[in-house]
């Protein structure tokens, strides 16, 4: 099966969420749009230990296609909540990337191919503000949860 690809067409903010609307590349599937609220990308920095707003916007772009590869039959895609930040950061990583190779591909590049025309996630990347307290704050609180949890339980 060959890797689809998907463009980001437009990105647009509710109150509380965002929808970034996808497009398919040369025919392959149709249109949709996925919803975020606004503190998935904190949410996401905590839970997989990621270091800037750039990774936490990737790994939610990519989310809807692990999603839909899960659902294709491929069991460990998932981003699951456990170990320390480093090893869920790498983890998560790495099914994006395994995403990439064999799934489907996200861009954000404009439609009409100039480099000059609007980057649709840069709204994200203007308006998205990462409070780094609240952050480290849900990663604290996932590590405690881990920690009272039975050794292979969750």
């Amino acid at each position: 099966m060959a890797v689809a690809r998907w463009r980001i067409t437009s990105v647009t903010e509710g109150p509380q969420t965002w929808l970034i609307h996808y497009e398919p590349v040369d025919g392959g599937g149709e249109a949709f749009a996925a919803s975020f609220p606004k503190e998935a990308f904190e949410i996401r920095m905590a839970e997989h230990g990621l270091d800037s707003l750039d990774e936490a916007i990737e790994v939610l772009l990519y989310t809807p296609l692990l999603h839909a590869m899960h659902a294709d039959g491929h069991p460990d895609v998932m981003p699951v909540l456990e170990g320390d930040a480093a090893t869920a950061r790498s983890r998560v990583l790495s099914q994006v990337a395994a995403c990439k190779e064999r799934y489907g591909e996200v861009t954000a590049a404009p439609a009409n191919g100039l480099a000059r025309a609007a980057d649709p996630l840069q709204a994200l990347r203007d308006r998205v503000r990462v409070d780094k307290v609240r952050v480290a704050t849900i990663r604290l609180e996932i590590d405690r949860h881990l920690l009272s949890q039975p050794q292979g339980g969750a």
